[in-house]
């Protein structure tokens, strides 16, 4: 059981560092993917729709707090926001 743990918490742990990581780089914002199609930034609560952004899926790990595959997306508004999404639907544009 011991090593069923310890594969848990490093595949939590690799999606919190892959953020950081991409954090570090400047994609500093928080995005949120609304029902309605539109992405929300966090720190400015401004709305975008999908359409109006690129959108780069960068890597996917397995969260076993939901118990569901978290695909990590990197987000670029026209406005020079940058940030990241996590999503259990991958997007692939």
């Amino acid at each position: 059981m011991k090593n069923k743990t310890r594969t848990f918490n490093r595949l939590n742990v690799s999606i919190t560092k892959k953020v950081i990581e991409l954090q570090e780089r400047g994609y500093d914002c928080d995005f949120l993917l609304l029902a309605n199609g539109t992405l929300l930034c966090m720190q400015t609560n401004l709305n975008y729709p999908v359409s109006t952004v690129a959108i780069n899926r960068m890597d996917q790990g397995y969260d076993f707090f939901s118990h569901s595959y978290k695909n990590i997306h990197t987000i670029e508004t026209g406005n020079g926001e940058r940030g990241v999404l996590l999503t259990e639907q991958a997007f692939n544009f």
